[in-house]
């Protein structure tokens, strides 16, 4: 505990310098000096002992898994064991990688009653956090000085990559996937295996009616199937140098391992198996696929940690080292970014060799801000260098797209922010086309 002197206690500080100056040169002036310090003085140590003693019992209530990118809430409980009301702000010790929004906050505590407060985290890099002590500051009655309680509340907590982004089903739901929920994932496909008979909607193949249905019910009915399950999806994240980029605060790994995941998640609803592979100079870490919930919480687990390092990628070798490791034909996932034309070269010719034993998907995050400065204004001789520089990239970088697709790899290029609800619906795109 600690006793903080107040902006009252200055003022009156400020005041009595002001008559001490005076008193320097007005002999008259003493007296009232000695008696204003001594009546400030009596003040401050009746304050004090008013204010002695611990008042306030602080707990923390905190969820031990938190997702990176996304507001996290924790809860402060306040208990008032005193008689008096109390006024004041509390705050929490800040976290590393981590921005708080809501603390510090101002509470007021009739006396013996209890507040919550609840602030939100937003961590901005994967592994494990420490929280430690809370800190509250309340008035005296006389409000000279402010009694400052820490209490240690030490807690830890796991970051994990966002493995609740409900956006971006959310979005699915306004495309019209009426079957993308999270309870009960479906994907449609095409004439392989019947499932049921539904209302006819917009957009569906005049093939798939059921006449005799439509005439019983007198109503338009069409077939609806399923398409093939328990096929392998395996995704392969690039985390070499490439990818250490940020859009949106947060870096390319992690765009990539929130795609990976809600897009794994998907396809262990539907009956897949999903598998995953990290990789930079070498194979780093290696996930057989698997179905089933636990799979995706062993995905979860291997990419806990995972950081984009400053190693150069090899991409012949990581995919040789997938097909080695994944024999049956699978749908394989490589998440990477792309740096200069030789890097391009190699990936083009090492997805191009999965092909046709497997079916390669390629997801490319553009660079915004390559982007923005091919586009940018030239005022000068130096911004026009800048832009040819940057249309050149994306040249060469359009290229490989257009070679990769000619070659029978399905690309996706797509922002940072877009990749988990690109990568979703491309998936069952894949799964109702019966591309696999």
């Amino acid at each position: 505990m600690a006793m903080v002197p107040t902006k009252r206690l200055a003022a009156l500080g400020g005041v009595i310098t002001l008559v001490a100056i005076v008193a320097g040169y007005l002999e008259a002036a003493r007296r009232p000096l000695f008696g204003l310090d001594a009546v400030v003085v009596l003040a401050v140590v009746a304050d004090a002992l008013l204010v002695r003693g611990r008042r306030i019992e602080v707990a923390r209530h905190v969820p031990s898994i938190f997702s990176v990118g996304r507001p996290n809430a924790v809860t402060i409980e306040l208990k008032n064991i005193s008689a008096r009301r109390l006024r004041g702000v509390v705050s929490d010790d800040p976290v590393a990688a981590t921005s708080a929004s809501g603390i510090p906050a101002t509470f007021e505590l009739p006396a013996r009653a209890t507040a919550r407060i609840t602030y939100e985290l937003t961590p901005t890099r994967r592994g494990a956090r420490e929280l430690s002590a809370v800190t509250v500051r309340y008035g005296s009655p006389l409000g000279l000085i402010d009694q400052q309680e820490r209490t240690a509340l030490p807690a830890n907590v796991d970051v994990y990559p966002d493995v609740h982004a409900a956006r971006a089903l959310e979005l699915l739901r306004r495309q019209g996937r009426k079957d993308a929920r999270l309870g009960s994932l479906r994907v449609r496909g095409g004439d392989t295996e019947f499932e049921r008979l539904r209302p006819y909607q917009r957009g569906d193949e005049v093939r798939h009616v059921d006449w005799r249905s439509t005439a019983r019910r007198d109503d338009l009915t069409v077939r609806q199937f399923q398409a093939e399950s328990n096929q392998n999806v395996v995704f392969a994240l690039d985390i070499g140098r490439g990818m250490r980029g940020e859009s949106n605060g947060l870096t390319s790994v992690d765009h990539a391992l929130n795609a990976a995941l809600l897009t794994a998640d998907v396809a262990l609803r539907g009956g897949d198996k999903a598998g995953l592979m990290a990789f930079d100079a070498e194979p780093r870490t290696f996930v057989a696929p698997a179905g089933g919930r636990s799979a995706g919480r062993k995905l979860t687990r291997a990419v806990y940690a995972l950081e984009a390092g400053f190693e150069a990628t090899d991409y012949r070798a990581a995919m040789t080292f997938l097909q080695t490791q994944v024999r049956a034909r699978s749908l394989l996932v490589v998440f990477t970014n792309l740096l200069e034309p030789r890097s391009a070269k190699d990936l083009a010719s090492s997805l191009k060799a999965l092909l046709p034993r497997h079916l390669p998907l390629c997801v490319l995050m553009r660079d915004t801000d390559v982007e923005a400065l091919a586009t940018a204004p030239a005022l000068t001789t130096e911004d026009l260098y800048v832009r040819a520089a940057a249309a050149e990239s994306l040249a060469w970088r359009d290229g490989l797209i257009r070679s990769l697709k000619s070659a029978g790899v399905i690309v996706l290029d797509a922002r940072p922010e877009n990749v988990t609800p690109d990568l979703v619906n491309r998936y069952l795109e894949v799964k109702a086309r019966r591309l696999l």
